[in-house]
């Protein structure tokens, strides 16, 4: 990017990005300052205010800044968690600033929360906070759903080799793929499905009954798999089958790859029928709806009841984290197979938080050759999934990232219990946190919310949201990072 004559522009894209960044999440709250104007609410200038201030410094970063010509891997990781830390900043202020949050550390929370789609909320009751504070907290969740790099990318007119990197730094999965040569266009077309499917499920919640306002909030968190809602009953307020049928249709898309959606809109359903973890999603649906059906509570039968259970896996498996029935209430074998399914997620390449289903697949196929080299030492076999051969370097990352998964959730969860929570509380803390679920078991159960944790268990969940999302990876990188830079500020201000 060429800068223009007279101006001196930095060359940093940590600033260039983080401009942008904030300048998306200004004009979200400017779009729910609206939203509350309407509304008649007695919040519209504070949060016009903050729309602008937020939005205008963006601006400022965004055009004092360039792409730097070349950039290294170390420094996509350092931008992608900066973009999302300043995110989570940016969007504490309406909630603070309205006074709908008092405290910063659980402003940061509910910010962290609803960006990362986790859908975990401290807000009691839900119904206290204004329409466009409500709004606010849906839009940080489409924001979040896709990826705000995701966007940034779309619409940058370049960044040369690193706009790859900074896809796969923030993309849900082990690989990334392009549908286009260019990654711009590959990024656009995903952020055209996902504006496509949210038009849809929003005018489909409002045929089924919903308001507009209603139906645009929940179409926010369907197709961002996040679960946010202006109704502390969430999808229950409604008391309505069809809603409930349109949200598992939604939630089931939302939970699969959006580029093997892209392929089918454009006619190919190949890639998407032929896809091994497709299949594995559909029948780990289908079988954990079977078991729930059968154990969560004797009084489920017929429709009802399967509905219940396949709309709570759904929100569970692609951690939406809606509910309409207190699964906390459930039978303890149901409640085990819920608590088993929360870290584990969705399709790589979905919104859906979690490990995701493709490294599993990865590692069952790396099991299998490993038991058949016990027999056969010298015995030479790929790592598949489906009929496709994974790199033996990709397969290394998805075991270094299960090892480091394993010990991001037994250290939470450990962490989580030393703050004075029970056992069930705080697994189900760490799994729901670390799996963007949201709701757990225990005290932080649907009808529960993450008040009921102690203020220490609440940082840790922030950190674990964080780590979920991101998938590790870039975070521990980013933060190894970090130091190098100091040298650099300081060498950037002597000048």
């Amino acid at each position: 990017m060429s800068s223009a004559p007279g101006s001196a522009r930095w060359p940093s894209l940590v600033l260039h990005v983080l401009g942008i960044t904030l300048v998306v999440s200004g004009v979200g709250v400017m779009v729910s300052a609206v939203v509350e104007g309407i509304d008649g609410g007695p919040d519209v200038w504070v949060l016009v205010g903050c729309g602008v201030v937020v939005g205008a410094l963006g601006v400022v970063m965004w055009r004092r800044t360039e792409v730097p010509k070349n950039i290294e891997l170390i420094d996509v990781f350092t931008t992608v968690m900066l973009a999302w830390g300043g995110l989570a900043v940016a969007g504490a202020m309406p909630y603070l600033l309205t006074g709908t949050i008092t405290s910063i550390d659980d402003a940061i929370f509910e910010s962290v929360s609803g960006f990362t789609t986790t859908g975990a909320t401290i807000l009691r009751p839900i119904e206290d906070a204004s329409a466009g504070i409500l709004f606010w907290r849906s839009i940080t969740q489409w924001i979040g759903g896709m990826g705000v790099i995701v966007l940034v990318v779309a619409v940058l007119p370049t960044v040369g080799a690193g706009g790859m990197d900074l896809l796969e730094a923030e993309a849900p999965g082990p690989t990334g793929e392009r549908l286009t040569p260019r990654v711009g266009n590959t990024a656009r077309r995903l952020w055209a499905v996902y504006v496509g499917l949210t038009l849809i499920y929003a005018a489909a919640y409002t045929v089924a009954g919903m308001s507009l306002y209603d139906g645009f909030a929940y179409s926010f968190t369907t197709v961002a798999t996040g679960g946010f809602s202006p109704h502390s009953e969430s999808i229950g307020f409604f008391q309505s089958a069809t809603i409930e049928w349109i949200a598992i249709s939604g939630m089931f898309i939302a939970g699969g790859s959006f580029t093997l959606w892209y392929r089918l809109l454009r006619g190919k359903p190949g890639p998407l029928l032929h896809s091994s973890e497709f299949r594995l999603y559909v029948l780990l649906v289908v079988l954990a709806t079977t078991v729930v059906f059968l154990t969560a509570d004797p009084s489920y039968s017929g429709v009802e009841g399967v509905r219940y259970s396949l709309f709570t896996v759904l929100a569970v498996v692609t951690t939406t984290g809606y509910a309409t029935v207190d699964f906390a209430a459930w039978d303890d074998s149901a409640q085990v197979i819920l608590l088993l399914l929360m870290p584990l997620g969705a399709m790589a390449g979905s919104t859906a938080g979690g490990v995701k289903l493709i490294r599993l697949l990865a590692v069952a196929s790396y099991a299998h050759r490993a038991t058949l080299r016990q027999l056969h030492p010298r015995l030479v076999r790929p790592i598949r999934i489906g009929s496709s051969v994974l790199d033996e370097t990709v397969a290394g990352r998805v075991l270094g990232f299960l090892v480091l998964a394993l010990a991001a959730f037994g250290g939470s969860a450990l962490l989580i219990s030393l703050s004075g929570a029970d056992m069930i509380t705080s697994l189900s803390a760490a799994a729901a946190t670390f799996g963007n679920v949201g709701p757990g078991l225990g005290d932080i159960g649907p009808t529960g919310d993450y008040l009921n944790l102690p203020r220490f268990a609440r940082w840790v969940s922030i950190g674990n949201m964080l780590l979920g999302r991101l998938e590790i990876y870039p975070v521990l990188l980013a933060l190894a990072a970090l130091p190098r830079f100091r040298p650099m500020v300081r060498a950037r201000r002597n000048r």
